[in-house]
């Protein structure tokens, strides 16, 4: 116990022995720190902040319709957000290519290749987010009002990227509609071709309004049909012969109303069998009761092709005239909160930052070199007393 108490106060007299040389030390790093800061040329820092893009739902022809649905959207991760688009785009390798060759960065930055001034302004620029949401991009050059040149360029680099990516795309939509039209509308005149021959061969010019006139007139001739058999039978009861001109006049119309029945049941084509006299229209807009059931299924099918097509043709004329207009569209993509201004003051070197960090380091540094050697001298002397006793 004795022994460790004697280390810990050597150790403690080898640091206030080398206490100078701990502060000479000391001194001679922050010197040599600061001497090299001093070397260090002068950056200024120009900033920008730009607003988020919103999330828009562009959706193209059924996925425009399904967008409405009360379906989640599937999120694969965190990542994809309009915002990380804006700031991948901003980090491209195609973008600070556009950089060097605007601002002749290769002969500024003394590199020899493409790669080197890429890689060098790569570490001169800082893009990222705030904790607000923003999208902050940061150019650090020696001289200020290239700093905030390059932090605006990037600005207007970002907005030509996005209009141009945008007006590709768009007129790429617009020459796929177009062709899509083209197609469908073929088709289009295909089903109202057979719409059209439909309703000219069965007469079916507005199917339910000639249902219901079918339905009405056939139940008017039913009831005046029931009236005159009424009227005969009470003639025959009142002792009225069956040759009676009376009761054969009211047989003829009584006929004549049945073959009117049997024409409005199964049409023009169809001929009575209950008496000589067949009755014969030249035209006739009514179409038979026995072939309405089918004929309304068949209608049916053939309007929903061209009510279906239809409505594709009008949500592809809609996307036609969107991308036309995404295609011309000249606004600007980028929302600039604050834009980049003139420095005044430099940004780094930090050169107080340099020296105090170097102090503490220095003096950390110095009393350990100190410490140790103390320790060093310790061990030898006892290495010594100890060999000595055993000699003696």
């Amino acid at each position: 116990m004795n022994e460790k108490q004697v280390d810990v106060i050597t150790l403690l007299a080898a640091l206030n022995a080398g206490k100078r040389r701990i502060l000479g030390g000391t001194l001679a790093l922050c010197l040599l720190a600061a001497g090299v800061s001093l070397l260090l040329p002068d950056e200024y820092e120009a900033q920008v902040q730009l607003l988020p893009p919103k999330e828009q739902k562009q959706g193209f022809g059924f996925a425009d319709l399904l967008s409405s649905l009360p379906i989640p959207s599937l999120r694969l991760g965190e990542k994809g957000t309009p915002a990380d688009i804006f700031i991948a785009t901003l980090k491209s390798e195609t973008m600070r290519r556009q950089m060097v060759e605007h601002f002749q960065l290769m002969a500024l930055y003394e590199a020899d290749t493409m790669a080197e001034a890429l890689e060098t302004l790569k570490q001169q620029t800082i893009i990222g987010k705030s904790e607000e949401g923003t999208i902050m991009i940061s150019v650090f050059d020696q001289s200020p009002q290239r700093a905030a040149d390059m932090a605006n360029y990037y600005v207007a680099l970002l907005d030509d990227t996005n209009r141009r990516l945008s007006h590709e795309s768009a007129q790429d939509r617009y020459t796929f509609i177009s062709g899509l039209l083209d197609r469908e509308s073929v088709k289009l005149d295909g089903f109202m071709g057979n719409l059209k021959d439909f309703q000219a061969e069965h007469n079916a010019i507005s199917l339910e309004d000639q249902a219901r006139a079918v339905i009405r007139a056939a139940a008017s001739m039913q009831m005046a049909t029931m009236e005159l058999e009424i009227s005969r039978k009470s003639l025959l009861a009142s002792g009225f012969s069956s040759d009676h001109p009376e009761v054969q006049k009211l047989d003829q119309e009584r006929l004549l109303r049945q073959q009117a029945l049997v024409l409005l049941r199964d049409g023009s084509n169809s001929e009575s069998s209950s008496g000589s006299l067949t009755l014969h229209l030249d035209e006739n807009l009514f179409l038979p009761l026995r072939e309405i059931p089918q004929v309304a299924q068949d209608y049916a099918k053939i309007e929903k092709d061209v009510l279906v097509q239809t409505a594709l043709m009008k949500m592809l004329l809609e996307q036609k005239a969107e991308s036309l207009i995404e295609a011309s569209n000249t606004t600007s993509t980028v929302q600039a909160l604050d834009r980049a201004t003139v420095p005044e003051k430099k940004a780094r070197p930090q050169r107080s930052l340099i020296v105090f960090v170097t102090a503490i380091l220095g003096l950390f540094a110095t009393s350990c070199y100190v410490l140790g050697a103390g320790y060093v001298r310790l061990l030898q002397d006892r290495w010594q007393a100890g060999y000595s006793a055993q000699e003696g």
